[in-house]
């Protein structure tokens, strides 16, 4: 069972910056075509700084803002994890070649029990900022785990 005191644990702060080539492949893999995920003239064009990151491109670097340890201190079942679910909340749009700072933290868990079992459910946010310190998603992450027999 997954320790509930870990609510609202943070990790520290990390940095990544947006790496054009990494962000033109995964534009490319998700099959995002628009000319402002592959474009710098196109996207300065519309008025962006630089090449525009499609909306899902923080999964890339999503690891980063969490601390393993934290993870680990969670003691899910890990074989039995699954992705739940994923959403952002975006501030500003993400363009290449901006150092993003990140935090994360357990921000909810519960549990459901049924006929095969206990699920255990974990919430993980993380916020990135810009380098001005303004916000420029939330992220938040549902990891279900079935709880391993006692």
């Amino acid at each position: 069972m997954p320790k509930r005191e870990l609510i609202g644990k943070e990790t520290e702060a990390t940095t990544v910056t947006i790496n054009p080539e990494s962000n033109k492949a995964f534009a490319k893999v998700v099959g995002e075509l628009d000319p402002l995920y592959h474009d710098e003239a196109a996207a300065r064009a519309a008025g962006y700084a630089n090449v525009l990151a499609p909306p899902t491109y923080p999964i890339a670097f999503m690891a980063e803002s969490m601390n393993p340890e934290l993870f680990f201190e969670l003691e899910l079942n890990l074989p039995s994890i699954v992705h739940g679910e994923q959403e952002f909340l975006y501030f500003q749009p993400i363009v290449t070649g901006v150092e993003l700072t990140m935090k994360g933290r357990i921000a909810d868990m519960w549990e459901k029990t049924g006929r095969s079992g206990t699920l255990d459910f974990v919430v993980m946010e993380a916020e990135a900022s810009d380098q001005q310190g303004k916000p420029v998603y939330t992220s938040r992450i549902t990891l279900i785990s079935k709880r391993a027999s006692e």
